[in-house]
């Protein structure tokens, strides 16, 4: 007896279904991407229960005729592809031509459809696989399938299906991405009674991005536009303070086609780390255009994945452009303020202040300490700066900028060629120093800049840190590590699972100009340090990096495990949340900070900077 036969059709279609048809949303992707195959100008969608009960997708498209119709519901029917080699190079939104056999095999169909020349409309209708004869029937120019009780004869699917809600939210995430990529057609989607959106046909990238996305950019939108042989990459972004706990807000296209590849979100991810805190993800629409031979869209069976000939350079595309973009945009986080608003003052109320304006500063025992410690870590910084950047470091000496009698810095020369020199290089924004009307410590841990249109508050500590760590890493990155060797080795307090990781990674902490030593019975020793390492703080750092490399929460490769090690010196040496700065020592860090590409984020992704208009302020005391 013969264990291998052939199929029956009907049972390989509802397969095939199996791998098309998840839920409503997969028959909707199929049916409007045909609409877009077909020429349409105008595709409306309506559902009824989510799409459980009813789908209707109506186009203007080109239409079928009698023959074409026949066809239409055939398995492995396709108007898109007549040779092999144009699999590889697919330019339409489908091509398999299993889509409509899939979808009618676990559903009752019925195509209503009309040639632009034809007088009548002729309609389909078929039922769980099994097609019925094509008659005439009244129709406008274009198609119109209606796909009703979706999966009535297979339950067990059915059951998987989600509430209501579930199902309709992705019906409208999938149309929302096609109508992004196809800003010249119209879309709307109508579910029961009400209308999700009705974007018209004939609107620019921008206009169709806002139209959908509005809600994502409503703090500011860059544009992003780059060009090279390979590949094209245009898209929005949103600025880093518009981060979401997951990596729904981040939609990318090859070919208008909305894809989901894990690598080229990870260009995004990385190009936004050092903006962003750890678990956050940005947000960005980003298209992708590139030669249809240079990928293979005949990855997956939903054409949710690309291959790509030229990967790398297509990861680096993103991953630069975007980097380039957010560091030239000078766009500072503004400060979102939730809750209840301040209760009102009533008329004949007298409010005095409890602060004393003038702000004098006060010191105690503990205080004077701190000012002592931070005044050695500062003098300590630059000592690392001096060493690490040797004759360069000139180009970051800090000139006086001199104050009025009250303590305010004045709007001096120095300020204005500031700001005229960042205008000619064609900086978006002056550097801050030069705007400063006012500027003073709060708390010993925030610095707060007055500026023509509000003020800025910084995280001293972040934000020395983020450029202490650039011009490390910048210095590393362009010549050898010089180290110094140790008169006495120092021993490394180590656990065991870190110590044993010691020796693995021992070259590459050479490389960085950390010198290890066994030190007897499984324990290690320090005995070179590089020379940029801040003084008594080279063995906290070593030991920092070997017990998260133990516990799993550092990457392992030689050029993270470089970066990590330049986070941590940084960290050691920045100034720290406490130190009380005197007014220079202010004048001196955000000069500091013009030096660097930007400011924003520490290596970390926490935010440095944060800026509070006057408009706001209105609005919390009721001006406006």
């Amino acid at each position: 007896m013969a264990r291998i036969q052939l199929l029956p059709p009907e049972l390989a279609n509802k397969i095939a279904a199996g791998e098309v048809v998840e839920r409503p949303a997969s028959v909707v992707k199929e049916l409007v991407e045909n609409s877009l195959d077909a020429g349409a100008t105008r595709v409306d969608v309506q559902l009824v229960d989510a799409g459980k009960t009813l789908i209707r997708v109506a186009d203007d498209g080109i239409g079928m005729d009698a023959e074409d119709l026949q066809l239409a519901f055939e398995p492995h029917a396709t108007s898109k592809l007549s040779s092999v080699e144009e699999l590889f190079r697919v330019l339409t939104h489908g091509f398999r031509g299993e889509a409509l056999a899939s979808i009618q095999s676990v559903s009752r169909a019925r195509i209503t459809t009309r040639t632009r020349n034809a007088p009548v409309a002729l309609q389909l209708e078929c039922a769980g696989g099994q097609a019925g004869e094509i008659r005439e029937a009244a129709g406008a120019p274009g198609t119109v399938i209606e796909i009703r009780d979706l999966f009535f004869n297979v339950p067990a699917r059915r059951r998987w299906l989600k509430g209501d809600s579930t199902e309709f939210s992705h019906v409208v995430e999938l149309l929302q991405s096609i109508a992004a990529a196809n800003p010249e057609v119209g879309f709307s989607l109508i579910h029961g009674e009400r209308k999700a959106f009705d974007v018209p046909a004939g609107q620019s990238q921008d206009e169709r991005v806002r139209a959908l996305y509005g809600d994502r950019f409503h703090e500011g939108l860059l544009e992003v536009h780059e060009y090279e042989s390979y590949g094209r990459l245009d898209g929005y972004i949103a600025p880093p303070a518009m981060h979401r706990p997951n990596s729904k807000g981040l939609l990318l296209f090859v070919n208008r086609r909305p894809i989901k590849d894990r690598s080229l979100i990870q260009a995004v991810i990385l190009a936004y780390r050092e903006f962003l805190p750890p678990g956050r993800y940005p947000v960005a629409v980003l298209f992708l255009t590139v030669d249809p031979e240079s990928i293979d869209v005949n990855v997956h069976p939903a054409k949710t994945e690309v291959r790509f000939l030229e990967h790398n350079r297509i990861f680096s595309l993103i991953k630069s452009a975007l980097a380039e973009k957010l560091i030239n945009s000078g766009v500072l986080p503004g400060i979102r303020l939730h809750g209840p608003a301040l209760p009102q003052a009533r008329p004949d109320s007298h409010y005095e202040p409890t602060f004393d304006v003038s702000r004098p500063r006060l010191f105690d025992a503990q205080s004077e300490q701190r000012a002592r410690d931070a005044e050695h870590r500062w003098d300590e910084a630059r000592r690392v700066l001096d060493e690490a950047l040797g004759p360069v470091v000139s180009r970051y000496e800090v000139r006086d900028v001199g104050t009025a009698n009250n303590g305010v810095p004045e709007a001096a020369d120095a300020r204005h060629q500031a700001a005229e020199r960042a205008v000619q290089e064609g900086s978006s924004l002056p550097p801050l120093l030069a705007q400063a009307k006012a500027l003073f410590q709060v708390g010993a841990t925030y610095i707060v800049v007055e500026v023509a249109d509000g003020m800025v508050v910084i995280d001293q500590h972040a934000y020395h840190e983020r450029i202490l760590y650039w011009l490390l890493e910048n210095r590393i990155s362009s010549q050898a590590v010089e180290r110094q060797r140790l008169l006495v080795p120092q021993p490394l307090e180590l656990s065991l699972a870190a110590a044993a990781l010691a020796e693995a990674h021992s070259e590459a902490l050479r490389e960085f100009g950390f010198e290890l030593e066994p030190f007897g019975h499984g324990a290690w020793a320090l005995r070179a340090v590089p020379k940029f390492s801040v003084g008594g703080k080279h063995l906290e750092v070593v030991q920092e990096i070997l017990e998260e490399l133990a516990q799993g929460r550092k990457p392992q490769t030689p050029t993270e495990l470089r970066k990590c090690m330049v986070e941590s010196v940084a960290c050691h040496a920045a100034i720290k949340a406490g130190d009380v700065l005197e007014p220079q020592q202010i004048k001196n860090l955000l000069q500091l900070g013009e030096t660097v590409p930007h400011t924003f984020s520490c290596p970390h992704g926490r935010p440095t900077t944060y800026k509070l208009s006057f408009v706001d302020l209105e609005k919390i005391f009721h001006r406006r």
